[in-house]
């Protein structure tokens, strides 16, 4: 025998076929059509499905524990499995999806395949839907997807709808859902520190809609909405011109905006105490690196914030990460901020990561990647950090692994197809882009795209000239009822 030749143990080699869980489940998928040996009915609105419980069992753990619980009867009579707050319609297209990996999902059925799919703790159908859900969000509808994600904690969902009402709040402010808005729930929304509103009066105005539209019912909510506004932020010559404008506008300024119309202008420090703009702060922080004088990693994180006054464009040193690090990767995320990987002073590549809180001032572990490296790329999208390629010790990596803030979980994803170390990284239309970068020496050109839904990369045209260590700017404008081009650049 040659030394090529594969070794065969006495007991035989293992084979498999690559189809058999495909030829399965055709033809379970078969049975259920044809409905041929069928052991349970499923009984909803007293109606009767026939089904094998079997294959029930092993898709919902809920409809598992109904049966370990309730043995069938020994006189041999057809099992019965009863379920609430289920409708038939539903019921059937759940037991499509059981047979075949394949379902129709509409805006008009979503919210009672989510409720069905939670029942039955169906996990698989239920991130189906959080896709589905995320693909819907709009001006119209974004409220009522955000309080319905929340009650059933479909926190992905979540995250993106409220983003999506930060983002395009002034045509959130227009629509159905906000006016019908109760006013806890109207408070909650206008006190975001993030909604894009560029000035402050399209909050103003949007409260004077919410309160006309029930203005008798609403009159005695005035107060506690208009302290969700922040009055300094007002336009002393716009509350001055609306003065003269609609009886309502003119009874929310004159009762609650007499400070910016009598008050003197603020400066400085006075301004920065008592007003500060909505939406992301202009705030550039920088994290690790090595020291000038002693060439080792540093811990030291320092901020500058030059929105408010040219004289105060200073940098503030914060508190230090546990450890220093280069190499690392440092990401913005849900009002923090990430750190992983690198290279600590003793030269040993890390895979620990820890988050800072801009509130507090403070660092707390989060859990270790599955794989250390360093000079690898980051990218955020949807909430989820992504982690992508480097290198670990003498190893050059393809890897890619995910992060969840809300789980606070790590989790292995589709590689990239190419190994790269200190590419460009940027996220554009729910996909992650890989630009360049090299590996053992050489430079690339290449770029490919990485879809979370599928859960694949794909080769794209190629950058004109090969390039590492570049960075990306990234440009997207408009909304989803009016689209306009967005731009991916890559330089370095």
């Amino acid at each position: 025998m040659s030394t090529s030749d594969p070794v065969v143990s006495a007991a035989g080699s293992v084979v498999s076929d690559p189809q058999h869980s495909q030829k399965l489940l055709k033809a379970l998928r078969s049975f259920w059509i044809e409905q041929c040996f069928q052991d349970a009915v499923l009984v909803l609105e007293g109606e009767k499905i026939p089904v094998q419980k079997n294959i029930l069992a092993a898709a919902s753990p809920y409809i598992r524990t109904k049966l370990n619980y309730n043995p069938p009867k020994e006189d041999g009579s057809m099992y019965t499995i009863e379920l609430q707050g289920i409708s038939v319609t539903i019921m059937k297209q759940i037991l499509d999806y059981i047979f075949s990996g394949e379902i129709s999902l509409s805006e008009d059925t979503i919210q009672d395949m989510v409720q069905a799919a939670d029942l039955l703790l169906l996990t698989d159908l239920k991130s189906l839907c959080c896709q589905f859900l995320e693909s819907c969000i709009a001006a119209e509808n974004c409220i009522g997807i955000r309080l319905f994600s929340l009650h059933y904690c479909l926190h992905h969902v979540h995250h993106a709808a409220t983003d999506f009402l930060q983002t395009h709040f002034c045509d959130v402010a227009v629509t159905e859902e906000f006016r019908e808005l109760p006013p806890d729930r109207l408070c909650e929304i206008l006190s975001m520190d993030k909604l894009n509103v560029g000035n402050e009066k399209h909050v103003l105005e949007a409260v004077v809609r919410w309160l006309g539209h029930d203005l008798e019912e609403r009159r005695v909510h005035m107060k506690e909405v208009m302290s969700s506004v922040w009055i300094q932020g007002l336009d002393q010559g716009y509350l001055r011109e609306q003065m003269l404008g609609e009886p309502l506008m003119r009874e929310v300024i004159r009762e609650y905006c007499n400070a910016p119309l009598g008050g003197a202008t603020l400066q400085g420090e006075a301004l920065l105490a008592a007003f500060k703009p909505r939406g992301y702060s202009e705030c550039i922080v920088t994290v690790g690196g090595e020291e000038r004088v002693t060439r080792k990693p540093s811990a030291m994180i320092r901020c500058m914030c030059p929105l408010y006054d040219p004289n105060r464009q200073l940098w503030i040193e914060l508190e230090p990460m546990s450890i220093g690090r280069i190499g690392h990767g440092v990401l913005a995320a849900e009002g923090h901020l990430f750190v992983m990987g690198g290279m600590d002073e003793t030269k040993t590549v890390l895979s620990s990561g820890e988050k800072y809180d801009p509130n507090t001032n403070t660092w707390t572990p989060i859990p270790s990647m599955k794989q250390a490296r360093q000079n690898f790329g980051v990218a955020e999208l949807d909430g989820m950090i992504y982690v992508l390629g480097g290198e670990e010790e003498d190893m050059e990596l393809l890897t890619v692994e995910v992060f969840d803030p809300h789980y606070n979980t790590w989790t292995t994803q589709t590689s990239m197809t190419m190994v790269r170390k200190v590419g460009c990284y940027a996220t554009m239309k729910k996909k992650i882009y890989a630009m360049g970068g090299g590996s053992y020496g050489k430079l690339y050109d290449s770029v490919e795209s990485y879809d979370p839904k599928t859960q694949q990369w794909t080769a794209i045209c190629p950058l004109k000239e090969r390039s590492h260590k570049n960075h990306q700017a990234y440009d997207e404008t408009g909304s989803r009822e009016r689209k306009t081009p967005s731009y991916l650049c890559c330089s370095g």
